[in-house]
């Protein structure tokens, strides 16, 4: 199970019943939140305050609907219900939404609590608190084996909070002198949502794509969309094909087809920004081997944000 996973769970599990205002505090919170708090020692009053004072500066930067959301999830206030279902219901009758508006809300603040505590204990990860999703799992399929190169991209995403619009950046580093007139790349969706916007920058070197999607998700909710890419005539790529995730991503894969055996390929994993172009042009030690359809492949688990994982060759 991953960190953030972990911490959700025990963050899940502390909100049930008395939440912080429980006699048993001390019992009832899980490994991580106790060392992330510091709530390492002293009776149940003394770990409550440290307790709920780390979760307020946590808090601090959220929407004042969700801090308050998580203000009564987790019971911070002294006198809160005695019950979840309780402060949930409180909560609602306070910011005039339904129940289920409320307990949707609970579920989002709790993410977002997730996601503070991602960002602050792994200062090299690169985020955008703003995307609002993660990628459950995520696959390339890179075709050398066309006239010209043709990538494909499927995403299965997971709603981190209500959303209709995503964003994806794709960068495509030059090779060495290129005209400046070549045309950009080729980019249509195959599948699941629709490509509504295509920012190119620094001639075709960089795209920003704005995602539709076919439906408003909530909270958890799951979509699944393919991107095609297509490398125009007189463009060259890198001998490399990789994802540096800006967003959560629990699985990759990426698979290379190629039209003539490489002389070398390899797996990249989890190499920062830096490291990048020494790890892609100098064989490592992770070799893949071609199999019968010319193919390779790299599964990789957990990514870590701002990190390169992928496949890299040498002709």
């Amino acid at each position: 199970m991953s960190f953030s996973d972990e911490l959700h769970r025990e963050l899940i599990h502390l909100k049930r019943g008395r939440a912080l205002q429980d006699p048993e505090l001390a019992r009832r919170l899980g490994p991580l939140l106790r060392e992330l708090s510091g709530a390492t020692g002293g009776d149940s009053a003394k770990i409550r305050q440290r307790v709920r004072g780390w979760l307020t500066e946590l808090a601090e930067d959220m929407p004042p609907d969700l801090r308050r959301a998580a203000e009564e999830a987790l019971a911070m206030a002294n006198g809160a219900n005695s019950q979840l279902t309780q402060r949930v219901r409180g909560y609602a009758e306070t910011m005039h939404c339904s129940e289920r508006t409320a307990r949707r809300r609970v579920d989002e603040a709790i993410t977002l609590l997730v996601r503070a505590v991602r960002d602050r204990h792994d200062p090299d990860a690169v985020t955008d608190p703003g995307s609002g999703w993660r990628v459950r799992a995520f696959e390339s399929l890179l075709r050398l084996d066309t006239p010209t190169p043709e990538l494909y991209e499927t995403r299965t995403i997971v709603a981190e909070r209500e959303l209709d619009q995503i964003e994806i950046k794709l960068d495509l580093p030059p090779t060495g002198p290129e005209p400046d007139d070549l045309p950009p790349l080729a980019i249509d969706m195959i599948y699941g949502a629709r490509l509504t916007g295509v920012e190119v920058h620094d001639a075709g070197r960089h795209y920003r794509l704005t995602i539709t999607l076919p439906r408003r998700l909530v909270l958890d909710e799951q979509l699944r969309f393919c991107l095609h890419y297509r490398v125009p005539a007189g463009r060259r790529i890198r001998d490399h094909c990789a994802i540096v995730p800006l967003d959560p991503c629990d699985q990759g894969q990426i698979r290379v087809r190629f039209g003539a055996p490489p002389a070398a390929a390899w797996k990249v994993s989890g190499v920062p920004p830096r490291q990048m172009d020494r790890c892609t042009t100098e064989p490592g030690p992770d070799r893949l081997q071609p199999d019968g359809a010319g193919e390779v492949a790299a599964l990789f688990r957990n990514l870590r944000q701002g990190h390169g994982y992928g496949v890299a060759w040498q002709r």
